[in-house]
């Protein structure tokens, strides 16, 4: 296999391997990278103005790309406290109906 460079690859490099959005880190272990499945994520979507500059790009593993989705952010503050409000919902929802715990205390 050729050693070609990722697209994005300094964006890789600047957040150490790790989810801007949850702390997942895939620096040092494989498996850990490979279940992390990392995304370039804007933290304001282009379609909502963003752009393809470094300051709006940020490392994500693949649930929190998924989790804060097309959201409008303005900061990288801002778009993890929208992947922390939607990670809240997503819990109380695996607590409710898989774990099937009554109390929905987070």
């Amino acid at each position: 296999m050729k050693n070609e460079s990722y697209p994005y690859q300094r964006i890789f490099e600047r957040d150490q391997y790790t989810c801007q959005y949850c702390g997942w880190t895939g620096a040092t272990n494989f498996e850990e990278w490979f279940i992390a499945n990392f995304n370039i994520d804007h933290i304001k979507p282009v379609n909502a103005g963003g752009t393809d500059e470094d300051s709006n790009l940020v490392l994500a593993c693949r649930s929190c790309n998924l989790y804060k989705g097309k959201i409008d952010c303005n900061s990288l503050d801002e778009a993890k406290a929208v992947v922390a409000q939607r990670r809240e919902i997503a819990k109380a929802w695996f607590r409710t109906n898989i774990l099937k715990e009554s109390d929905l205390t987070v």
